[in-house]
């Protein structure tokens, strides 16, 4: 008893401020001296109401671990709490919950969110999910987990996406002001980054400035487009949700990107990812909008209208016995009745999409462009269909 009345007088004397208006040391002036004599004090008197306490609590992410455990054994919820966050920083998930499950209710919520934000950045949507449907919804991470699901966009909350730093399809749009127009659509969280991603990389390519395509902010749409797809199989969209906004009737192309399984392709002007896709087969679907045809062979199916007669198919595709000088035999018509033809001995980007664009097919690339922005685009087609049979 003396031993601790001692040791209390040493650090009473160490925590001692000269008036009340220096009652509280700034944060940055906590040497670790100060806050190891802080948990000592608040160690030996479980006081919430005392200096130590509160000086310490203004900064946990500074204490160690042993010196949170201990103050966790002393009877402090708030330290319980920041073992929790301890214990998830160790990958340590399930055996987190059971602490947060005891001390939830009496953390506050700049702690809820910190834990919050340490998940987010760990990428634990799961556990998230887990912790908000347990002990209730807080913003913007209810927003940030309903992406995560791809839950409907009138289900997400504006402020909160805005806060994140992501538009929502049909509540947040901007017009778009340059010929060829790309508008980005993802379906999940994980879509939005990966098309984020990829048109940073494409505007620090060489393709930027050499192509005239300008491209959306990534809009979150949810399940609207209810795409689908199986393994070895094309994506499929449903294009109809879409086609009625402002954005995408200004558009002369979409790219629409999930997170189910399924093959990228280009259909009716409109891409479809999988949000496992690279930039390089980014580049190569975006060479279909100018009707590149794939130099791997093509199904049956296509074969037998493609490769039925001959002629300049594409500005890679002859089909015919007799093939323009320069040219050379490939495989897209392997299935079909005439031969096929591309204007490249090499394999090229187009047969195997990894493959680095050559300067003769970024050539062809730029000349087809020309001519197909002079008329409308596949999509842009689609979308006058559609309206003339509604």
């Amino acid at each position: 008893m003396m031993f601790r009345q001692y040791i209390a007088g040493i650090i009473f004397i160490l925590l001692a401020v000269p008036s009340s208006s220096q009652q509280f040391t700034y944060i940055k002036d906590l040497t670790p001296q100060k806050i190891a004599a802080f948990v000592a004090q608040a160690e030996s008197d479980f006081n919430l109401g005392s200096v130590a306490y509160k000086r310490i609590k203004q900064t946990p992410e500074r204490l160690s671990n042993s010196q949170v455990l201990a103050l966790r054994r002393s009877g402090y919820d708030f330290f319980a709490f920041e073992w929790a966050i301890r214990l998830i920083e160790k990958d340590q998930h399930q055996q987190a919950l059971l602490v947060l499950e005891q001390h939830w209710s009496h953390a506050p919520r700049s702690s809820h969110i910190r834990l919050l934000e340490l998940l987010r950045q760990q990428q634990q949507f799961s556990y998230m999910n887990s912790v908000l449907k347990r002990f209730g919804e807080i913003e913007p991470y209810s927003t940030l987990n309903a992406m995560v699901q791809s839950k409907p966009v009138g289900e997400i909350d504006i402020d909160s996406a805005d806060t994140l730093g992501f538009s929502v399809f049909g509540r947040q749009e901007q017009s778009m002001q340059c010929e060829h127009k790309v508008v980005l659509l993802a379906e999940s969280l994980l879509s939005v980054e990966r098309l984020t991603w990829l048109k940073s990389k494409y505007m620090n390519s060489s393709f930027a400035t050499a192509l005239p395509y300008c491209f959306s902010e990534p809009y979150y749409v949810g399940d609207l487009a209810k795409c689908e797809g199986k393994v070895k199989e094309f994506i499929r969209c449903d294009l109809q949700p879409l086609i009625g906004q402002r954005i995408t009737k200004q558009a002369r192309h979409l790219v629409i990107m999930t997170d189910k399984p399924g093959l990228a392709n280009v259909r009716h002007g409109v891409m479809a990812l999988n949000s496992k896709n690279g930039f390089e087969l980014f580049i190569h679907e975006l060479m279909h909008f100018t009707y590149f045809e794939d130099e791997y062979p093509v199904s049956a199916s296509k074969a037998n209208w493609l490769c039925a007669t001959e002629g300049l198919k594409a500005p890679n595709l002859y089909v015919g016995e007799n093939a323009p000088k320069g040219w050379y035999q490939s495989e897209t018509c392997k299935f079909g009745k005439l031969p096929s033809h591309k204007p490249q001995r090499a394999v090229s980007k187009m047969e195997y999409h990894e493959i680095h664009l050559s300067n003769q097919y970024l050539g062809l690339w730029l000349k087809s462009l020309d001519k197909t922005l002079l008329a409308p685009s596949d999509y842009q087609n689609y979308l006058n269909a559609l309206s003339v049979n509604d």
